[in-house]
């Protein structure tokens, strides 16, 4: 693969819930209309907490920013682009035949159409047709308070986007591993 069409890779450690939402918010600085970020971890790793960062940084109150285990998708109006955010974790038991179907029911695909950025809280789960730009991001726990966040660009310019990333972590004094 080209650059223009590679992929990247950028490591951080986040040692509290406060970085990772600050973390969230520097990858809505470089990420553009259109894209998903697909969220994976184990629970309590910190995908709502980087929802929430990504929230904020588009101009949505982050205390109004819950994970949508139960609705599955949700829209924050007042984005400065519109952010669909959705949780595939009670999705996990749909049959790879029924996916798409299931996906599309719950307004996802459409979201990925829609030209904001599509927030998806385990990530890992999803079987369905892939977006055109995504940002896979997998949180690995350390320890009780340390997140290694591993963000993955799988889109056109993959490596320019992780620099601009990175460029945005370094900003906020945040330590790249």
């Amino acid at each position: 693969m080209s650059e223009a069409q590679g992929a990247a890779l950028t490591r951080v450690l986040s040692r509290s819930p406060i970085e990772t939402e600050a973390i969230g918010g520097a990858l809505a600085a470089v990420v553009t209309a259109g894209t998903a970020i697909g969220l994976s971890g184990p629970l309590g790793a910190g995908k709502t907490c980087f929802a929430r960062g990504v929230a904020e940084r588009l101009g949505v109150d982050p205390t109004t920013v819950t994970s949508p285990t139960f609705v599955y998708l949700v829209d924050y109006p007042g984005a400065s682009t519109p952010l669909h955010h959705a949780d595939l974790y009670r999705l996990a038991d749909v049959p790879e035949a029924s996916a798409e179907a299931a996906y599309e029911s719950i307004g996802l695909l459409a979201a990925f159409a829609a030209g904001g950025i599509a927030v998806v809280e385990w990530w890992d789960r999803y079987r369905g047709p892939m977006p055109t730009s995504l940002v896979r991001v997998e949180f690995v726990i350390e320890n009780v308070e340390h997140r290694r966040i591993e963000a993955h660009f799988v889109t056109r310019g993959g490596p320019s986007i992780a620099r601009a990333f990175e460029a945005e972590l370094a900003g906020l004094g945040l330590q790249l591993t």
